[in-house]
């Protein structure tokens, strides 16, 4: 019995020690984790910064789906340009514009605070900026019909649990959205309209090849006529 509570306590120092050892690994990987968030912070603390993190976004998912820029899209690069930052390229020399800048400063207070008045007023100063933002869209003037754009505008919230706190404790954003003609969209939901531009602008290019081809096949007909 004492052979055998010895070899127990032999196992059982060992794999302390080899608990210890993940503990430590644990603890170091979650300082590195924090310090990133900290850095993450800081770095999306500047409008600039967060407008430069919807860019980066934007282009993955435009990367993902297959358009090329210059072909499919342009982009803004110059900063503080009254300037719609992404401008995606449709059929009949028609556009559509879209802004990827949001303030977030307010809705980071609502998540930080554990005060229930703070976190109240966190939250309904994050909506109110959310409307002035689109307000601000809406004048910018990237909106033309009678030229080449249409009629509405994208703007992006360029992250899902932001877009989904929003239409949560926002019911009538949406609305008030479209009533700026401003379509808000999340990356998943900007993903799907981008796919469907892309779907709708490749029927519209074999629609146009198929005519194309049949006044080629017209002409040769023709041709092959007078031949005869």
């Amino acid at each position: 019995t004492l052979k055998e509570m010895k070899d127990d306590l032999k196992d059982l120092s060992e794999n302390t020690v080899k608990l210890q050892t993940q503990l430590e690994e644990s603890r170091k990987n979650v300082g590195e984790l924090s310090d990133t968030t900290a850095q993450l912070r800081q770095i999306l603390s500047s409008n600039q910064a967060r407008g430069q993190w919807g860019e980066k976004l934007v282009e993955d998912i435009l990367h993902y789906i297959g358009f090329k820029k210059g072909i499919n899209y342009s982009q803004q690069t110059q900063s503080g340009s009254d300037r719609p930052d992404f401008t995606f390229y449709l059929p009949d020399n028609k556009s559509l514009n879209m802004d990827v800048k949001f303030p977030i400063k307010h809705y980071e207070k609502y998540l930080d605070t554990n005060n229930a008045q703070e976190k109240e007023k966190a939250k309904i100063q994050f909506l109110r900026d959310a409307r002035e933002r689109v307000k601000e869209v809406s004048k910018r003037g990237y909106i033309d019909p009678n030229g080449s754009t249409l009629d509405f505008v994208l703007l992006l919230i360029p992250n899902e649990s932001i877009y989904a706190f929003l239409n949560k404790e926002d019911h009538k954003l949406i609305d008030f959205s479209l009533q700026q003609k401003i379509m808000l969209c999340s990356p998943i939901t900007l993903y799907a309209i981008l796919s469907l531009i892309r779907q709708a602008v490749k029927n519209w290019s074999l629609e146009r090849k198929a005519g194309d081809l049949q006044s080629l096949v017209a002409t040769f007909k023709k041709q092959w006529d007078e031949y005869v």
